[in-house]
């Protein structure tokens, strides 16, 4: 009689064994998050005189971390941790985890750096035509 051979998935221990590496990975993905909500508060404000030569139009914006980013790095961990669990070998854990690190600071300094460029480049004028982003508040007074 020959014995089959069938592929096991990876045990629990093998995955156990990561999980310094993983609550790790989850602190420095609450540090990064942290950091992103820090880095995407400006605010910025003015006076425009109208061409037209009426009142000033006085303007003040500010800029607010998106949940997207903070979404998508949610998402990065658990989607990495459930391939964790699902991995074959050491190796296969350890590269995903990786990976998984490199996104974890990749995507909201991306997001932080896009957000405050795009923030202090972009005009009033646009804004007061109705081309606010969504996160960012704008508030139109009086002169």
């Amino acid at each position: 009689m020959t014995a089959a051979t069938v592929a096991t998935p990876v045990s629990a221990s093998l995955v156990g064994a990561y999980v310094p590496e993983i609550i790790s990975l989850a602190k420095r993905g609450l540090l990064w998050a942290f950091l992103y909500g820090v880095l995407t508060l400006a605010s910025r404000g003015g006076c425009l005189d109208p061409a037209s030569g009426g009142d000033p139009v006085c303007y003040t914006a500010t800029l607010r971390p998106s949940p997207l980013t903070w979404f998508v790095m949610a998402l990065v961990f658990v989607v990495a941790l459930s391939r964790a669990a699902k991995a074959t070998s050491t190796a296969q854990i350890s590269r995903i985890l990786s990976l998984a690190a490199t996104a974890l600071w990749v995507v909201p300094l991306l997001a932080a750096v896009l957000g405050v460029v795009s923030f202090m480049s972009s005009g009033p004028e646009a804004w007061l035509d109705g081309g606010v982003p969504v996160n960012i508040d704008f508030q139109i007074t009086p002169g």
